[in-house]
């Protein structure tokens, strides 16, 4: 086990040592000594960080919008993932490029349409920042609303009065509506659910670290035995393993860090030339993006978008002056990311528009913002030096190659969407086709499988019937009769929420066989809706095909 070291925050570790921080490279990550780091505690907090099964509906994990490879952020650039902004409509200037959370639902996991994105995933109203290297941090989130003071959400209990932001910003997107959970969701729900499933059952690839952990302790019970000395799981132990985890991601091996140390060869002659081109004071770089963290931590508005849209910090203070605010990201591992800013704008989608910006003094949007703004000019040939040091020199190519500490599993949603939509819907009343939402992943003995479907005729009778192609069928579904082979079986009987055509909802909840040969099998499902105003009197939505792993 490591030793303790005083808990020191990130103001501290300027102020203390500053000039020669300036030229050293990042020193260790801090902890506040409520939590110490352990081996044993830090991965549990990998397996919680990459577990899909975190979320209520097994669809997202911690890690599904922080990726290594992208940085630390999120590298999901398509449409699933933007936000219309503040006038609810798609495809103009204050839209975002977001990260895409879970389909809403209801506090009794049934489907619900949302305002902004009916029944799609709902999308975050902020780009995710990187969690690499945000142990340096005393508030976390864009808007700084995670502090390092860590209440106990179950006891109310302060349980670390400073240096806890990592453990402030771990427990927030795990009881988020949108991003994770189901509405309403409580600690007893997500500590119940922990206590059930089988860690990781949804990953592929697992790490050596994390394999070794399961074959001796398979279920998170164990793993918090181990960890904590008893197997209870709580909410405050939950935040203490994440935010362990999250400290071992310390990006401290860049080119820049090495050459700090002396090691010949670290950084090229463009890059030094880049860093020291960077370092100019008249260009303003520093002084916002100091190093060795190349950030001071603090709050600034660049003036690149409407106060109205998002006022930022202010939202945490109340302060007047914060309007439009938000937390400097570092520069570390910025060459490896797609997205820029708190909200992801496509129109600085390159790290060289992203670094030109500033020469144009930002401020599209003039009120508030920063003085280090003024007066800043750089000709493009200025622009592409620092590009070439921010885009190679402050990568940590384990981060770049998620070696270790920075290696991970893979995720279910990485490996396609949960169901190929095949066939064709039938009309209904109105004209409204019913449409199937399928999220939840298949898996054998899942737990917490979701299918929904919307658009249907409110108030109407409607079946979920499932067939498989192959495997062993669904006797072992609760439901109705099954029938011949190809194996089919009415899963769900329901009588749809809501009034009028294409108003009608229904979801089912169930388990899927935990029967090892149910693995492989092709399993399709429909919900078929009984309306006169549809064809033959049925209306039916398209087919929503699954391969269980």
């Amino acid at each position: 086990m490591p030793h303790a070291v005083p808990s020191l925050t990130f103001a501290g570790l300027l102020a203390s040592a500053a000039p020669a921080l300036a030229q050293g490279p990042l020193p260790p990550p801090t902890f506040p000594p409520q939590n110490p780091i352990t081996a044993e505690k830090a991965v549990l907090g990998k397996a919680l960080f990459w577990d899909e099964q975190l979320s209520s509906d097994n669809s997202v994990a911690c890690g599904t919008c922080h990726i290594p490879a992208a940085g630390g952020s999120d590298p999901r650039l398509d449409l699933a993932n933007r936000h219309p902004g503040l006038d609810g409509v798609y495809g103009n200037e204050d839209d975002r490029f977001a990260s895409a959370g879970v389909v809403r639902a209801g506090a009794d996991g049934a489907l619900k349409e949302d305002a902004l994105f009916g029944f799609e995933r709902q999308v975050t109203g902020r780009h995710s920042p990187s969690m690499i290297g945000a142990s340096l941090f005393d508030e976390l989130f864009w808007d700084g609303r995670a502090s390092g003071t860590f209440v106990d959400p179950e006891s109310g209990a302060t349980s670390i009065p400073t240096g806890g932001a990592l453990e402030s910003q771990s427990l927030g997107p795990i009881l988020s509506f949108v991003e994770m959970a189901d509405e309403g969701r409580t600690w007893d729900d997500v500590k119940t659910k922990l206590a059930r499933v089988q860690p990781l059952a949804l990953a592929s690839d697992i790490t050596p670290d994390l394999a070794a952990a399961l074959s001796a302790d398979p279920t998170y019970p164990d793993l918090f035995d181990n960890a904590f000395g008893d197997p209870t799981i709580t909410a405050e132990r939950i935040a203490y393993a994440l935010a362990t985890y999250q400290r071992t991601l310390h990006p401290d091996q860049t080119p820049w860090d090495l050459f700090q140390q002396g090691v010949p060869g670290a950084m090229t002659g463009a890059q030094i030339q880049g860093f020291n081109t960077f370092m100019n004071p008249g260009l303003q770089c520093r002084t916002c993006h100091p190093p060795p963290a190349f950030t001071d931590g603090s709050f600034r508005n660049l003036g690149l978008r409407d106060i109205a849209e998002d006022n930022g910090r202010q939202a945490v203070t109340g302060l007047f002056s914060d309007r439009g605010k938000f937390k400097v990201p570092s520069l570390r591992n910025v060459g490896l990311r797609s997205r820029f800013f708190h909200n992801g704008d496509p129109t600085w989608q390159s790290l060289f528009l992203a670094i030109f910006i500033y020469n144009q003094g930002v401020g599209f949007f003039p009120e508030n913002n920063d003085p280090a703004l003024s007066g800043i000019f750089m000709a493009p040939a200025t622009a592409s030096t620092i590009l070439n040091f921010l885009s190679t020199a402050l990568d940590d190519p384990r981060v770049a190659n998620e070696l270790p500490p920075f290696d991970r599993p893979t995720l279910a949603s990485e490996r396609g969407t949960a169901a190929t939509l095949v066939g064709a819907a039938r009309a209904g009343s109105g004209g409204f086709e019913p449409r199937i939402v399928a999220v939840s992943p298949a898996y054998v003995g899942a737990g917490e499988f979701r299918v929904a479907m919307h658009s249907g005729l409110g108030g109407a009778d409607a079946v979920l019937v499932a067939t498989t192609a192959n495997g062993p069928g669904l006797g072992s579904i609760a439901g109705g009769a099954t029938l011949a082979r190809p194996a089919s079986r009415i899963l769900a009987r329901a009588s749809l929420a809501g009034v009028g055509a294409g108003a009608g909802t229904a979801t089912w909840r169930g388990q899927l066989p935990a029967d090892p040969a149910f693995s492989g099998t092709t399993l399709d499902l429909r919900w078929l809706v009984r309306d006169p105003g549809a064809a033959s009197s049925v209306a039916a939505t398209e087919t929503a095909r699954m391969i269980v792993w």
